[in-house]
């Protein structure tokens, strides 16, 4: 055993870096997510005694996309990356990385490139995860939930967050429309937490076709809030 991690420490001691990023990290400081594309260019080193070429660069998400040269890099010489950041669907603090393969003929190593900055929206970050205001404080991934195609006697499934958006924590219970809606809802939500709601409905008296049930999640034993499942079952 000890054999075969000095032979791997020596593989790892015998494959130095190929390129260096300067910076690894760059600032686009605060933007707006309808303000456009945002380019940067990452410029790299060879800092290896051979050609290296740049393989792949990976995105964690489509909304950084990278564009880069694949011809050899010579030693000493540089290369660059281009990556467009789209902001449309982003917000608040962001930390985008890449993943940057390159290999000199003999070997492969990964770097990691990253746009860091903030991204302003006209809605609060609480807003846009929880866009359905069901009234009472109480905010929700969705108003509408949908339970999907069914075979009739199935049982279908759904799960959703619910957020409790005021400074005071809330005690919830549910209704439903019918017996055929039941749900498992927190009875406790803590100021500005979120919590995982599970709706289940049963077909097995549902006729063929598309169906509505409604679950109300009740705030405090007053206020009564209301989510909509849609379905459909089939034979």
């Amino acid at each position: 055993m000890a054999c075969i991690f000095a032979q791997a420490s020596a593989r790892a001691e015998g494959t130095p870096r190929l390129l260096r990023f300067d910076p690894k990290v760059i600032e686009i400081d605060t933007v707006r997510y309808d303000a456009g594309d945002v380019t940067v260019i990452f410029e790299c080193t060879n800092i290896s005694d051979k050609d290296v070429v740049i393989l792949d660069v990976k995105s964690q998400c489509g909304c950084a996309v990278p564009t880069f040269d694949r011809s050899p890099i010579k030693p000493g010489a540089k290369g660059k990356i281009k990556v467009v950041l789209d902001p449309e669907h982003l917000f608040a603090e962001q930390n985008r990385h890449l993943t940057v393969i390159s290999s000199n003929g003999d070997y492969r190593k990964f770097n990691t490139i990253t746009i860091h900055g903030y991204v302003e929206r006209d809605q609060t970050e609480e807003e846009i995860r929880y866009p359905a205001d069901l009234g009472y404080g109480l905010r929700c991934e969705k108003s509408i939930v949908g339970m999907r195609l069914s075979k009739k006697g199935e049982v279908e499934v759904r799960d959703f967050k619910i957020y409790n958006a005021t400074d005071e924590p809330m005690t919830l219970s549910w209704d439903a429309s019918s017996s055929k809606v039941s749900a498992e809802v927190p009875k406790t939500l803590a100021p500005r937490e979120s919590a995982r709601v599970e709706v289940s409905v049963k077909t097995k008296r549902i006729a063929p076709g598309e169906y509505q049930e409604t679950l109300y999640i009740l705030v405090g034993g007053k206020g009564r809030t209301e989510l909509i499942l849609k379905g459909a079952v089939e034979e």
